[in-house]
């Protein structure tokens, strides 16, 4: 993870923690439907979260080639220039 994106990976952590099914620790190669239980419903509302958070938008492209956590982190990098 870049340093630049520890702040990304802390707002996805806590985001994630609150959606997630599973009593697991957030890492960056944790898989998001298959480690922490969330299905596709909840990842929309995950990515929701994030633009408004970040003032973004997620290519639809880009949303549905995310599967972990590293994915994400690093899509917000991608978007918000960081």
């Amino acid at each position: 993870m870049k340093v630049q994106n520890s702040g990304v990976f802390d707002d996805v952590s806590r985001i994630l923690k609150a959606h997630a099914h599973a009593d697991v620790e957030i890492t960056m190669d944790l898989r998001i439907s298959a480690d922490l239980e969330i299905d596709s419903v909840e990842i929309f509302d995950i990515v929701m979260e994030i633009e408004d958070i970040y003032d973004i938008s997620f290519p639809v492209e880009a949303a549905s080639n995310i599967d972990t956590v590293r994915d994400l982190v690093e899509t917000i990098g991608q978007l918000t220039h960081v």
